[in-house]
Parts: structure tokens; sequence; C-alpha cells
């Protein structure tokens, strides 16, 4: 099949774990066409070039977005050649609106990956904290006649079309593949079929992860244990739960240290606010930027991996964790009480409770046979459920499927 997907920064060769170049990169392998449409940005260098070709053969087209429009590179897209199938990523994808048009009126069918609807601040109270508060099922606008309803009763128009333009994509597209069963049972609320869903999760390289862990050969010391945090220094990743854990967990274990790992630097003077006011500001280290096969090493050399969200899409550092055998620990949310069983493949604790995180990751520190059986048993699981090549073939089975309902 020749297969479009269209992203919003998903192609970034600089992190080939990123879910969608991931995905492009397997169904490659599995003799698939792929060319990929995203934002240019021309404030990075990395980001700024028009075309290029990735590994895996990955034709690559960045648009200029004008709104929700992007006039020239993605048509071209969609004509030379004509795919067979689009696949969109990220349901507030500026390219959406008009990648669904345009493919209806040229007879493509198409189909999203939300990618976490409760970061939408139209179905959310607060995109940090969306579990606090009752969803807002009334608020994303999905037609023209709601469009209308809406600014009859005095809606800003700006603030309106774009909501429309945004969530309207989800109920044209042809096929959804949502990351979770949460996220489907959300998708079917806001008037999905659920004929329309299949649950797909985000997928792990096992056989970059398995190459990267042999050029390091490291391994965790359980004389000086390393707490690691894989994220965005945001309060949704609920990094704050963590620091306010630590001096709780040095009390119990002395000698443990603690790395954050992060893309940006939002966040780190709140960061490093709770860790002076905590006093354990020397507990703690901060990395950006980490490339694929030094974030490989450091999860390889971690005691114990801590994802302490209040909510996650997914969670795609509990799968490199597992993928590197490594313990988790994680909050039992949606949708990390997916990825992880406790007591069986990790660890879940209480939502936003500082003091059962803190005793989880006591626990692992100090039970040696425990985070050893965690950690083989998460490996298992990532090969069973969330291994790319799998991911793709079963992923492919759905594309097919949504064709032959659409010719």
């Amino acid at each position: 099949m020749r297969i479009l997907m269209v992203s919003t920064y998903g192609f970034d060769p600089r992190f080939p774990g990123w879910p969608e170049y991931l995905q492009a990169r397997a169904l490659a392998a599995r003799g698939h066409a792929i060319a990929a449409c995203e934002y240019a940005d021309p404030k990075h260098p990395a980001r700024a070039a028009r075309r290029a070709w990735l590994p895996g053969g990955i034709a690559l087209r960045r648009s200029r977005t004008f709104g929700f429009v992007a006039p020239v590179a993605l048509l071209r897209m969609l004509l030379d050649p004509r795919p067979d199938i689009i696949h969109i990523h990220h349901m507030r994808n500026l390219l959406s609106f008009q990648t669904v048009v345009l493919a209806r009126r040229l007879g493509i069918p198409v189909v999203m990956t939300p990618h976490g609807l409760l970061h939408d601040g139209d179905l959310v109270v607060d995109r940090e904290r969306p579990l606090e508060a009752p969803l807002r099922f009334d608020g994303p606008v999905f037609s023209v006649r709601r469009l209308a309803m809406r600014l009859a009763r005095g809606a800003h128009p700006r603030r309106a079309t774009r909501n429309y333009l945004i969530h309207a994509p989800l109920r044209l597209v042809d096929g959804v593949v949502a990351l979770s069963e949460h996220e489907r049972g959300i998708c079917e609320h806001l008037g999905i079929a659920g004929t329309r869903i299949v649950v797909l999760p985000n997928a792990v390289d096992l056989a970059m992860f398995d190459r990267l862990a042999q050029e390091t050969a490291v391994t965790p010391d359980p004389a000086d244990p390393l707490v690691l945090y894989i994220g965005q220094l945001v309060p949704r990743k609920g990094y704050d739960l963590l620091a306010r854990a630590i001096p709780a967990i040095v009390r119990a274990a002395p000698r443990a240290r603690f790395l954050f790992i992060s893309h940006n630097l939002q966040g780190e003077a709140d960061l490093r606010h709770i860790l002076a006011e905590e006093g354990v500001g020397d507990r703690v280290e901060l990395r950006y930027g980490v490339s694929e096969a030094d974030k490989v090493a450091l999860l390889r050399a971690a005691t114990v991996v801590v994802a302490p969200s209040r909510y996650e899409g997914f969670g795609i550092p509990l799968i490199e964790a597992m993928a590197a055998r490594r313990p988790v620990v994680t909050t039992d949310v949606p949708a990390c009480n997916e990825v992880v069983r406790h007591e069986e493949n990790g660890l879940l604790v209480p939502y936003a409770d500082v003091d059962a995180l803190a005793a989880a990751i006591v626990r692992l520190l100090h039970d040696e046979a425990l985070a050893h059986r965690l950690g083989e048993a998460g490996r298992c699981n990532v090969e069973e459920r969330y291994d790319a090549p799998r991911l793709a073939a079963a992923l492919e089975m759905w594309y097919r499927h949504v064709r032959e309902g659409y010719l």
C-alpha cells in the first residue's frame, strides 16, 4: 500500500522512538511505500527542510501552515502519487481538517490516532489534571449545525470555528486508532461507533533497544541506586510528586540518586524550587536533549523507572523501561494501568499519593528479587504486546479492513 501519514512534528530523525516515525519505519519494513507530511518550523534547523528522505525510505514533506490550511505541500502529496490510505496523527493537528476534506473529495480513506483525548482543552477542565473534574462531552464542536448554534448563542466566532475545525475530523474519518481501551470508551462517548475503532497501543523498537543495550553494556549498581524519570516537566506527568517523595526515599535509602530527563526547560524553575524547599537539590540531576543511545544507557543503569503521571494518553517511558528490563512504578490512572499490572510487571500507586509513591520506590530499592522479577515480566509484556513489527502487522490489517469498507 501507499500510505500517507500526516503529523505535527512526529518525524524527527533525532528521536527514532517517537510513535508515528517508528510506526512508519515498521510499515515500510513490511514493504509499504510511506510518505509523511508535518509542520515546517524555520526556527528549528532540524525541522526547516521542506523535503527529506528519512531512514526506512520515508519520503517527508514539511508544510508551512496558514491557520488550518497548507495549500501546496499536502495537496501534492495527495495527488502524486495518490495514497491508498491516509493516517492522521494527533487530533489537534492543524492539517487534519484540510486532509479529511480533500481525501473525501478524492475518494481516499482516512484513519486517525488522537494520541490522548484528555489533552484536549475543550473536553477537559484542566489539561494538566484532566481526571479531577467531569469531562465536558458537550465542549467539542463536531458539526456545522452545532457550530451555528454556538455562534447564535454568542460564542466567540474565532474560538468556536477553531473548535469545529479541530474536532470535526474525528467524526469524519473512516476509522480511529485508539491507544487504549480508555481512549476507545471516550471515542464512543463522543459519538464514534465502536465498529470504527480499533485499539492499537504505541510501540517500542526492541531490535534497536537490544542493539544499543549491547553497545552500552551497563547495569544497575545496588550500592548506588538510581531512580529515573523521563518526561516533560509539567504537572500532568507528576514530576512534582516524585520531587516531593524524594525526602522519604532518601531517609529509607540514603545512597539513592535521582535523574530527571526532559526534552525542554519548561518546568525546571518549579522543579528546582520544590527540590530546594525539600532540601534535596544535591540528590537530583537534570538532563535535556538526551540522545536515543544515551537514553537506553540510562534506562539500563536505572534501578527503578518512575512515571508518577496524573494522566497518560499512553505512557511510552513505561514500555521503554520494560524493554530495558527495568521495574516501573506508575500511577493507577489511564492509560498507565493498561500497560502496568500491579505486582505482575510493575507497581501501581494511588493518584497523587506522594507517600505511596515513595513507599513503592523504596520497596523496589530494597527488594532486588522483586525488582528483577518485575523487570523480566515487563520485558515479556513488551515482547508480547508492544513490539513494533507485531503492531505494524495489526495496523496493516486495520488499514485493509477500512479500505474494504470504503471501496
